[in-house]
């Protein structure tokens, strides 16, 4: 078996050669050096030899991006952070912890056509609380199936199915699997602006929870809940910095007849602000809305009103990249509900640091 040429210079020269055999005396040369220079009058009717090979050496390397745009690529990036949490459990009653966060994502994408690429993605993460055991978890996803097409310059289409699940590691109960096909599409608009709508149905099904009737019985089913989502964004960038505005709706569904309580359709309104301050250091400012009413749960009291639950939260991280490979990310949130049930009130903040390393 014959060595792999490695070389891009050799690969060049080689494909020169069957360029060259491929053409045919005389007409054929000048036409290939007569193709690079489209519009122009050729001040000769056959070219000098280096004018030749130059377009030659222009053609080769045109064909080794393309074979090389057509490779099965892999990309990736490691995390690992520390944070503090106040209310990690989003009780009235807040507790503090400090927890670990890591992470690894996976990237494998092959350009099927000039216009079609596909992709399969791997998300893991673990999110390890020092002392309340109870809330540490790990979260899985695997994306087998993903196709980014881009019929147009201004138009990207894309759509996939992910495969999710969430594991607690001394609490069995909230642990379930999912399924979650989606769809998107963005369209760029005049300047630098751009809009864009997605859309993702989602069944999660758990593990050791079962479905109950209304009186709170156990069933023989597990219990399943289901959620459609829609998003709307239109942003632009003006002056460095990128702008959005984003609109989401999600409907909410379970087969647990005592869980309709919990049945609710939210709309969440959500703004942000990214702009590089230097070459290294790029800062991240967002603030959201979310307005959340319950289809079948009534507050306290005397009052049969349906509750409604109104939380808002702050955004703001600061990304320094070292070089292209290491990152550093400081961040730190706060969000507050308020509803028209005061017992269900809380707050909650979270700061971190997290290195990031891409490969």
């Amino acid at each position: 078996m014959s060595p792999k040429t490695s070389n891009p210079s050799v690969a060049c020269t080689l494909l020169i050669s069957l360029l060259l055999l491929s053409f045919p005396a005389g007409g054929g040369i000048v036409q290939a050096a007569q193709d690079e220079t489209p519009g122009q009058t050729q001040r000769k009717a056959t070219p000098s030899k280096q004018e030749v090979i130059e377009a030659l050496k222009r053609r080769a390397k045109q064909i080794i991006a393309q074979r090389k745009n057509r490779r099965l690529r892999l990309t990736g990036e490691v995390t690992a952070g520390i944070s503090v949490q106040k209310n990690p459990g989003n009780l009235p009653n807040h507790k503090g912890d400090t927890f670990l966060e890591n992470s690894l994502s996976l990237t494998l994408s092959k350009l099927l056509t000039p216009t079609l690429t596909w992709q399969g993605n791997y998300y893991g993460s673990t999110d390890n609380y020092i002392e309340l055991g109870d809330y540490s978890y790990s979260n899985q996803t695997l994306t087998p199936v993903k196709f980014l097409w881009k019929p147009a310059k201004a138009w990207r289409w894309d759509a996939g199915v992910d495969l999710g699940y969430r594991y607690y590691f001394k609490d069995s109960a909230p642990d379930y699997k999912e399924f979650k096909p989606f769809a998107g599409v963005r369209q760029d608009l005049w300047g630098n602006w751009f809009h864009a709508f997605h859309y993702e149905y989602s069944l999660r099904h758990y593990l050791s929870k079962r479905a109950r009737d209304g009186l709170g019985v156990n069933t023989r089913t597990h219990r399943e809940d289901m959620r459609h989502k829609g998003r709307y964004e239109i942003g632009t960038i003006w002056k460095d910095a990128l702008f959005k505005a984003q609109g989401e709706y999600y409907l909410r569904d379970s087969n647990d007849a005592r869980n309709d309580f919990y049945d609710a359709e939210d709309w969440k309104l959500t703004g942000s602000v990214t702009r590089p301050i230097t070459d290294k250091f790029t800062v991240h400012a967002s603030y959201a809305f979310e307005r959340k009413s319950y289809r079948h749960r009534r507050v306290v009291g005397v009052r049969a009103e349906a509750r409604y639950d109104d939380e808002q939260t702050y955004a703001l991280s600061g990304t320094y990249d070292f070089n292209k490979d290491w990152s550093l990310t400081p961040s730190f949130s706060y969000n507050r509900l308020n509803s028209n049930e005061p017992t269900g009130e809380y707050f909650d903040w979270t700061a971190k640091a997290i290195v990031a390393r891409k490969f």
